[in-house]
């Protein structure tokens, strides 16, 4: 930290009304729940992605299914023309 940083945190923490070590814990302190909570938020964001995954594969496979079905019906109803 350069003595100019220095200066403008010991500013910054004095318009707080705090020392330059308490202001210095409690942003750190706020760093490490900022970041639990992005945490937990990116871990419910995978679940629910890994979850709508398992929902389109099961989609497509139905749709799939489904169109197999129905072009075996139009092959059969192309074939049986005269």
């Amino acid at each position: 930290m350069t003595p100019t940083e220095k200066a403008a945190y010991a500013d910054r923490a004095n318009s707080l009304g705090l020392s330059l070590g308490q202001f210095f814990r409690e942003a750190g302190a706020a760093y490490v729940h900022r970041n639990a909570e992005a945490e937990t938020r990116s871990l419910a964001e995978a679940e629910a992605l890994e979850a709508a995954l398992r929902q389109l594969e099961l989609s497509t496979s139905r749709t799939e299914r489904t169109l197999d079905v129905a072009l075996a019906e139009v092959r059969a109803a192309l074939g049986a023309q005269p």
